[in-house]
């Protein structure tokens, strides 16, 4: 995966974990949206993380894996926010 596509995978994450934190059901287009992000790059980026075990795709939710690196990302985030 490219860095560029590797950045936009960590934020696909995190969008799934602050979509589902604030109960508003992921899909593929409110994903896109989210990330402003053409739907088929967020298509692409599911497949490659759910064969990652990071994602369920077809239901377009973390598995506890990636539930573990979206925390992880998030609080990462909040740190460097608060650190600045």
């Amino acid at each position: 995966m490219k860095h560029e596509d590797e950045q936009l995978a960590l934020c696909l994450l995190e969008a799934l974990y602050d979509l589902a934190r604030a109960d508003i059901p992921a899909t593929p287009e409110v994903l896109a949206k989210w990330m402003e992000t053409p739907e088929s790059k967020v298509q692409g980026l599911l497949t490659r993380l759910d064969a990652q075990a990071l994602v369920d795709a077809p239901h377009c939710r973390l598995t506890m894996q990636g539930l573990v690196l979206a925390l992880s990302i998030a609080g990462t985030r909040k740190l460097a926010k608060h650190a600045a």
